[in-house]
């Protein structure tokens, strides 16, 4: 219970966008601050994981997202809205590679006529720098950064 004497609920909740999977202390523990409750729920939730650094926690399904890396790797980051057929979401820097390869296949195909008008392309790569200062420093926001100045120069172009 809370100071004012009414029952407050303290629930962990899968941090990857999309996972509806909770777990909540037992009435038991009510008398526990916030703080301590979550701690007490970390600790006896059978199968999750938490990253104390970016204070998330994971379900047994996505625990993999708190996995700690090797040193220099970073650590794997889950789309916000991208999902593998079994509605898991992907690691965002293996998404990034498959998308460039997806681009460098592109690449190498028949030049078509351009798909964007040129406000379109305007738009777009504005779309891409947000998108980028979104994910700074990671490949997504690189590969954003990328597609915009390509976006830009072909319409300064005019192709």
């Amino acid at each position: 219970m809370s100071r004012g004497g009414t029952l407050r609920r303290v629930v962990l909740s899968c941090d990857v966008a999309g996972c509806p999977v909770q777990v909540e202390p037992p009435a038991t523990e009510a008398w526990r601050n916030d703080t301590d409750a979550r701690l007490w729920a970390r600790e006896h939730a059978a199968g999750w994981t938490s990253d104390p650094g970016r204070q998330t926690d994971y379900c047994p399904g996505h625990a993999t997202f708190s996995a700690v890396p090797a040193s220099g790797d970073t650590p794997p980051r889950p789309t916000a809205t991208v999902r593998d057929p079994s509605g898991n979401p992907l690691n965002r820097d293996e998404y990034t590679q498959r998308l460039r390869e997806l681009l460098v296949a592109d690449d190498m195909a028949v030049e078509q006529a351009p798909l964007l008008t040129a406000a379109q392309a305007t738009v777009a790569a504005r779309l891409l720098d947000e998108l980028a200062g979104v994910y700074r420093g990671e490949s997504l926001g690189a590969l954003a950064r990328e597609l915009s100045a390509l976006l830009d120069s072909r319409r300064r172009d005019g192709v």
